[in-house]
């Protein structure tokens, strides 16, 4: 009979191929720590404090949006949350709590009135290695600006980062 032996080729098959795709990968992402070097006069704390929460923010959801990590919530995120305080131990464990893999930390450092960087890392919560990071310049210190440069993270971050992959 063809169709019993149809079904256990296909079933052989389907036993030895891997159908089901990984899930995603499940991270957190801290909220990003800030620096101001640029000696400006103008106390522009409160903007850089706005712009810094809409930054890890946006980088949150362009990372979620993309389908290809589930990006999940730190109890501490609505307080400071960052890898200066409470630490990258502590944001380790809440990350790990919160069944995540592996954790994103960084820092915004806005070295002149046109000049700023954006420092991330993606750490593993397990081992604490490094998986990737990068150092990315951005011009001009207004709100479009952080935005554009939190969206070129988030692709660099889909396009360099090996979630998954072990280290060598």
């Amino acid at each position: 009979m063809l169709v019993p032996s149809v079904a256990i080729l296909l079933g052989a098959v389907l036993v030895a191929s891997p159908v089901w795709p990984d899930p995603s990968m499940v991270v957190a992402v801290a909220n990003f720590d800030f620096l101001d070097t640029s000696g400006e006069i103008k106390n522009q704390k409160d903007t850089h404090d706005r712009r810094l929460t809409a930054l890890s923010d946006y980088l949150r959801q362009q990372l979620s949006g993309s389908g290809k990590l589930e990006i999940v919530d730190l109890p501490c995120q609505s307080a400071q949350c960052t890898a200066t305080d409470p630490g990258f131990e502590k944001l380790s464990e809440q990350a790990k709590q919160a069944g995540a893999r592996f954790l994103i930390i960084g820092i915004v450092k806005k070295t002149s009135t046109l000049i700023g960087w954006i420092e991330y890392s993606v750490l593993g919560v397990d081992d604490q290695r490094a998986i990737c990071g990068e150092l990315v310049s951005y011009r001009d210190d207004t709100d479009e600006s952080w935005r554009r440069a939190a969206r070129f993270s988030a692709s660099q971050i889909l396009k360099r980062c090996a979630f998954g992959v072990p280290a060598q």
